[in-house]
């Protein structure tokens, strides 16, 4: 899988050298709330019946 070129204010950058999330659990707060998670997790199922509707446009989640 190829990584797309990133680009942070008109100036690209590689990322394939950067460290991926360790699955180990550490202690982190998130918008008040405290955490003792891993930073690396799967992603949740999607339901493909629901719809979703953000600022009045509908969208239906997908597999990519």
């Amino acid at each position: 899988m190829a990584h797309s070129a990133l680009c942070y204010r008109g100036l690209p950058y590689d990322h394939s050298h950067d460290e991926r999330p360790s699955a180990a659990p550490i202690e982190h707060v998130y918008r008040g709330h405290h955490y003792v998670l891993p930073l690396l997790h799967q992603p949740s199922l999607t339901d493909e019946g629901l719809d979703l509707v953000y600022r009045g446009s509908h969208y239906h989640p997908h597999h990519a």
